[in-house]
């Protein structure tokens, strides 16, 4: 009997142990009809390329401009660069349309741009974004 138990501790133990070697990176990130991309540096100066890229998952930047809500699609975009602090959860950035315009928005600290690299997937939040530069 007391064999049989140690036996089934250890069986269980392996299994525990190759069950848990196995995972996989979880979280992949959205992939959209249009393959927009981007360089992004970050507030470590460190340029990241990236395709698939997405804002919360849309192609579009949402925040705040005054004390409405704009939307700005991804194809008008030329450059989108951080000009500060806009309060304890909010960032502003200038966002540079194709067309030449330039836009004020605010973004929350913890929206996500997200988007593939050559070597895996890619996530930063908006507080960490010093610049996007879209292709």
């Amino acid at each position: 009997m007391k064999v049989f138990f140690g036996r089934l501790v250890c069986l269980m133990l392996f299994w525990a142990l190759a069950v848990g070697m196995g995972k996989t990176p979880t979280g992949e990130v959205p992939t959209p009809d249009v393959d927009f991309k981007a360089t992004v540096r970050d507030d470590q100066d460190i340029p990241t390329k990236i395709h698939h890229a997405t804002w919360e998952g849309v192609t579009f930047f949402i925040g705040t401009r005054g004390k409405g809500t704009v939307t700005v699609a991804f194809d008008k975009i030329k450059k989108v660069v951080s000009v500060g602090a806009a309060g304890a959860d909010k960032s502003d950035f200038q966002i540079t349309l194709r067309s030449g315009d330039v836009v004020t928005v605010t973004f929350l600290n913890d929206a996500k741009l997200q988007g593939v690299t050559s070597y895996g997937t890619f996530r930063i939040l908006g507080k960490n974004i010093r610049e996007i530069t879209f292709e």
